[in-house]
């Protein structure tokens, strides 16, 4: 049900949109597409801040070297 949403950092820049949920053995995967391709983020609370479903945008922040 989250698939659609806009994915931002807490500072507001957006990165791009959740366009599937991939599931490992260990935590959910992220994948957002973004127009320099795309980006996966793992489902883990130092990742993912908030989702607001009124909004329909997910707070996240971005790993060094992911990005």
């Amino acid at each position: 049900d989250l698939i659609g949403f806009s994915v931002a950092r807490e500072n507001g820049e957006v990165l791009g949109k959740l366009v599937e949920v991939l599931a490992t053995g260990s935590n959910d995967v992220y994948v957002i597409a973004r127009d320099s391709g795309e980006l996966l983020l793992p489902v883990i609370d130092s990742c993912i801040k908030a989702i607001d479903r009124n909004t329909r945008v997910i707070s996240v922040v971005v790993p060094e070297g992911l990005d």
